[in-house]
């Protein structure tokens, strides 16, 4: 059976899609799988969407995985493929997942929850000519009719077909049977249009990052998030499913050794820091032996970060890793379900910043909530200027996603009118240009080069009587016009520091990328100046 499966993502790591990919392959299905890389505010060219359908001409099942945001780009290509042929197109990602129905309107059928079991099933009985509108996890459109037929044991559970994830085969990285948009600068990662074979090439210019997950789930309910929809479908299922040490580790061994531009690894997952610490020194020990890899993390939460788990990691490669801190407003806090106080979220920062010369931090925070007042952000502003530096924040546009509790209430007070305009067509990096809200950026920049603002100075730029006689607003802009020069230190001091240790290798690495990226955005200007000479010319 030939199966065609699109990510619709801008990156090519699409981890759920890969392992879905590698089921259906061990099945015996002849799978190609497509990475229509594009930001969800650019639709499609012509000229892909006509690759895509030659492409796709003897398929028998069309699969895309969205997230929210992806919606038009989703319709977009299942409009075109059934425009040109008559087969079942189906949608899977968290967006099906908590809205079924409505994915309906379009695809002929939506995967609900993690789908390997549900597709393995669906594609046995398609192949068989078998009735297949009752397979479990699934949902389906026929004669105008929609069918739910619920959630099924997620994989690694009770009744599952898969009694534990290492079951579950690694991600499809055959990249010869993969296809991506057509690169035509690798630096700055522009493209034609056109679908062509993927290569190493490709998949190195996607920054050389291998992502995985040890673990499945997440023991947190945060309202804001797609988890708080997810463990209210599974309420008698344990939320928390771990791969074994090992598992992981041969995983890892296969991408050294056919994958060998992969420059570091990264855990991208909710629980890993539920590992026990034996488990913990165990992958330690074989990553440090076997894999040598520069390691990142994202699952880390302040209640779970420990710091045995946490300096074994380091000895073992760690280099970078992300935790959530959200908010230190009090309200905020009870609004979004976050069950961490900021004294442990305090304790976290300082574990992680005893290894700042060998570990980056990134901590997201949130931002735009309709219910926040200005003392509940700028409580947020004044706890993190007093966090010890260096570290790095994400900042994100607070969304009301279908199925959080923070959607439910964002219906009823009336702040969401129209999904599709209110939040799947809205950035969730894209955080409103209000006064506090550029203190944020601004201490950003600040705390990255390892220098930030001082909580008095934070204290006085927030200030209503100083904001009043814009004397906030004057040293707001002495702050801004003074960064460069700090950066600009802070360069000199880390390249001096390189030249002292004799990092030869880092420093010539440094100078070629800056090289690179500055003949790549030249050749880029030159050519944009082309056609719009070009253009001028032919309309006189």
């Amino acid at each position: 059976m030939k199966v065609s499966l699109l990510s619709i993502y801008p990156d090519v790591q699409s981890f759920g899609l890969r392992t879905i990919s590698a089921c259906l392959k061990r099945e015996g299905h002849d799978v190609d799988l497509f990475f229509l890389t594009r930001e969800f505010r650019e639709r499609f060219e012509e000229k892909t969407m006509n690759d895509l359908v030659e492409l796709t001409k003897n398929t028998d099942l069309l699969g895309i995985s969205l997230m929210s945001n992806f919606w038009d780009n989703a319709i977009q290509i299942t409009r075109k493929i059934k425009k040109n042929y008559n087969i079942p197109v189906l949608w899977g990602g968290t967006h099906p997942t908590v809205r079924p129905d409505e994915c309906l309107d379009h695809a002929d059928m939506v995967c609900i929850g993690e789908s390997e079991e549900a597709i393995i099933e669906l594609t046995r009985k398609m192949q068989k000519g078998e009735y297949y509108y009752d397979v479990k996890g699934m949902g389906f459109k026929t004669n105008e009719k929609k069918i739910n037929n619920g959630h099924r044991p997620l994989p690694g559970s009770t009744g599952s077909m898969f009694a534990t994830l290492d079951e579950i085969p690694a991600p499809d990285y055959d990249y010869k049977s993969h296809y991506t948009l057509d690169t035509t600068d690798f630096v700055l990662n522009k493209n034609n249009g056109s679908i062509t074979k993927m290569n190493l090439k490709h998949l190195e210019s996607f920054e050389n990052i291998y992502m995985t997950q040890p673990t499945r789930g997440c023991p947190f309910a945060c309202t804001f998030c797609v988890n708080n929809a997810t463990l209210a479908m599974y309420p008698h299922q344990k939320p928390i499913r771990k791969r074994s040490i090992q598992h992981v580790i041969n995983e890892l061994l296969y991408v050294k050794e056919n994958l060998p531009f992969i420059k570091k690894i990264k855990f991208d997952d909710d629980a890993f820091f539920l590992h026990s610490l034996d488990d913990m020194k165990e992958l330690a020990k074989q990553y440090k032996e076997k894999i040598n890899i520069p390691l990142m993390i994202t699952g880390a939460t302040p209640s779970t970060l420990k710091r045995g788990k946490l300096d074994v990691l380091v000895d073992a490669g760690l280099i970078e890793m992300r935790m959530g801190i959200q908010t230190a407003g009090d309200r905020t806090k009870v609004l979004y379900k976050r069950p961490h106080s900021n004294e442990e979220v305090e304790n976290a920062v300082k574990m992680v910043n005893d290894h700042k010369d060998k570990v980056t931090a990134w901590y997201d925070i949130i931002l735009d909530s309709p219910w926040d007042t200005e003392e509940d952000t700028i409580q947020t502003l004044m706890f993190l200027a007093k966090l010890p530096t260096p570290y790095k924040l994400t900042l994100f546009s607070l969304l009301f996603y279908p199925g959080t509790d923070l959607y439910r209430k964002a219906k009823d007070d009336g702040i969401v009118k129209d999904d599709v305009e209110d939040i799947y067509r809205r950035h969730y990096n894209g955080i409103k240009p209000t006064y506090l809200n550029n203190l944020f950026v601004l201490l950003n920049q600040y705390v990255s080069i390892d220098i930030g603002i001082s909580p008095k100075i934070i204290s006085f730029l927030v200030n209503k009587n100083m904001r009043k006689l814009k004397l906030s607003w004057a040293l707001y802009k002495t702050l801004k016009i003074s960064l460069p020069f700090f950066k600009m230190m802070r360069e000199v001091q880390t390249a001096l520091k390189d030249l002292l240790k004799g990092n030869w290798i880092k420093i010539w690495n440094q100078m070629k990328k800056w090289s690179l990226r500055k003949k790549a955005r030249l050749r880029y200007e030159i050519s944009l100046g082309f056609k719009k000479l070009i253009k001028t010319t032919n309309i006189l």
